[in-house]
């Protein structure tokens, strides 16, 4: 007769009801806001280089959106609170690896593939700035987190994970399609950008579930415009479009096995579980 260990999760505490017309609204009004200052650019009434002021901005509009539309406190809303600083501290090395490994599979695979690499400083040296892009970047995602991984993914718990996660992905591309459209991308670029995004947003949510706080999510929203762009866009030089599109796919399914990596690894480990012995 043998004993295993099985992990009895805590109850999870119930989400309020989803109120779409809410979730509507909140979606409309980002969507307007982003809208509004990509239309100048859009138009050449503001030069290209203003795009380094309009995104900041932009980043702002998730977050006056879901005050707008919010039906309860700011704390409940938008997941301030920090419950645990263990879960705090292991969602943000499991980020940490995330947005180390994935990115760094990707260039393994396309190297691999034979794909060219780029001539430049060279990676270690790109490294070395991105602690400060990332504290800048994590100060600039707090709009933007505050509305999608806090408001939005409280209103939409019920939904359950995947469903909840991979609809805020599809919401989160839509708000970014003026923006990107201002910036004058191409067909391929915009398909490419657009789908890293969507996903992304689950290995997003899984940290903010794990930790129970949407700090998390601010410094990987951070690490995301900063590490991953380190290592993804400064060693691997153009590609053809078919080597690409497989770089994309393949990047794709490594952020979603990397959110369900985190949710596995940081669900085991939360304080609230449980372990009974079987026979």
């Amino acid at each position: 007769m043998t004993s295993s260990a099985v992990l009895i999760p805590a109850p999870a505490r119930p989400h309020p009801p989803i109120a779409a017309g809410r979730v509507a609204a909140f979606l409309l009004l980002a969507t307007a806001i982003s809208t509004a200052l990509a239309v100048p650019l859009t138009l050449g009434v503001l030069p290209a280089s203003a795009i380094a002021l309009v995104v900041p901005i932009a980043q702002l509009a998730p977050l006056v959106a879901a005050l707008l539309v919010r039906d309860r406190s700011v704390r409940g809303s938008f997941a301030l609170a920090v419950p645990s600083a263990r879960r705090l501290g292991l969602a943000a090395l499991l980020a940490l690896l995330a947005f180390t490994l994935v990115p760094a599979a990707g260039v393994i695979l396309g190297l691999a593939l034979g794909a060219p690499t780029l001539s430049g400083p060279g990676l270690p040296v790109i490294l070395m700035a991105v602690p400060a892009v990332l504290v800048m970047q994590a100060v600039f995602a707090i709009g933007e987190e505050l509305g999608w991984r806090g408001w939005l993914q409280s209103t939409l718990g019920d939904l359950g994970f995947w469903p909840m996660s991979l609809l805020i992905g599809v919401m989160w591309a839509a708000w970014h399609l003026p923006v990107v459209l201002a910036l004058g991308m191409g067909p391929r670029e915009v398909v490419s950008y657009l789908g890293t995004i969507v996903a992304v947003a689950p290995l997003l949510s899984a940290l903010r579930e794990v930790s129970g706080t949407v700090w998390v999510a601010v410094f990987a929203h951070g690490l995301l415009n900063s590490l991953r762009v380190a290592i993804a866009q400064n060693v691997i030089g153009p590609l053809e479009p078919g080597m690409a599109w497989a770089l994309d796919a393949a990047g794709w399914v490594l952020w979603l096995l990397a959110a369900w990596l985190v949710r596995r690894v940081g669900w085991s480990r939360r304080p609230g579980a449980t372990t009974i012995a079987t026979t």
